[in-house]
């Protein structure tokens, strides 16, 4: 014999899964009018470039061409703007002090009140670059933070920054580079001994450019790049440095036994495609035979970061 307490739970848990089945918002048979929103839960990033557009989905044309109205229960974590066309723009709002980054419920609803349907919308901070990432390139891996490419047929993504926060900005090779891995290298700047054994080149003579495509960037924000080569080759060997987006800058870099210089490029702002081209080439003053031009590291900066901190 069943107790009551197990009896009492059953019933609980029928409750339950009757309500959920009664949900406003579910159809229920195709002659059933309806409005949903695609997703039942959504998941958003704040900021402007991660803004969502959602638009609604109705049993019918007839359902559709009736009024609807959308709310959502916490503005403080949503701007909602409704386009012309019915659909609607989600953007997640930055917290603050008060208000940490958390969920919130988004509706439709029907202008007599019979048709409605409710999602769950949870926003998550969006990444906020104010910590310098670390390139390092050739087939010599670095330890944390720098970020190793070891191919130029490599594709980074999701490039971490000096405090271990992962972004989304990626990068990767435009163009053609050779390697090289040469004896160890010293170095005035603070980077370890195996990030300035080995760096991307081409010979100038047989490939007249090549680059990178930093992408994934934030529109509108400014980004400062840090170069570093060095090889010893023998020769004078100098290297140009490119960097645009919907700016550019231009840097002249002595690559030779180099131990302390750097080129810095700065307050680029990524094109609009969310891009910054990185292009090298050999220098004016490149007497190398070949014409050597490459690079050992590269640093992207953030906006207003004190350079000086980087190499004290």
């Amino acid at each position: 014999m069943k107790s009551i307490k197990n009896i009492i739970c059953f019933s609980f848990l029928t409750f339950l899964l009757g309500s959920c089945a009664d949900e406003v918002g579910y159809e229920k048979g195709e002659n059933r009018a309806y409005v949903r929103i695609p997703e039942r839960n959504i998941i958003m990033e704040t900021d402007e470039e991660n803004s969502i557009t959602i638009a609604p989905v109705f049993d019918s044309e007839i359902t559709a061409a009736q009024s609807f109205k959308w709310s959502v229960a916490n503005e403080e974590y949503i701007k909602l703007v409704e386009n012309g066309d019915g659909s609607i723009t989600l953007t997640g709002l930055k917290p603050t002090a008060e208000l940490k980054p958390g969920h919130t419920y988004l509706r439709i609803e029907s202008a007599d009140g019979k048709l409605q349907y409710t999602s769950t919308v949870k926003i998550n901070q969006a990444f906020q670059f104010n910590y310098p990432i670390l390139i390092d390139f050739g087939t010599i891996r670095s330890d944390s933070p720098f970020n190793c490419m070891l191919s130029p047929g490599n594709k980074l993504q999701g490039l971490v920054d000096m405090n271990g926060f992962v972004s989304k900005y990626a990068i990767e090779v435009s163009g053609t580079f050779n390697m090289l891995d040469r004896d160890a290298h010293t170095n005035a700047l603070g980077f370890p001994d195996n990030v300035c054994d080995d760096t991307f080149f081409n010979d100038g003579i047989a490939v007249g450019s090549a680059g990178f495509i930093l992408s994934k960037l934030k529109k509108g924000a400014k980004y400062t790049l840090v170069c570093y080569a060095t090889i010893d080759d023998g020769g004078q060997t100098q290297t140009r440095y490119t960097a645009t987006g919907q700016n550019e800058k231009t840097g002249l870099l002595f690559t030779s036994r180099n131990i302390s210089s750097v080129v810095i490029l700065d307050d680029i702002i990524p094109d609009g495609n969310q891009n910054i081209t990185l292009t090298l080439s050999a220098g004016p003053d490149n007497l190398q035979w070949a014409k050597y031009y490459g690079i050992t590291a590269l640093i992207i900066v953030p906006e207003n970061f004190d350079l000086n901190s980087l190499f004290s």
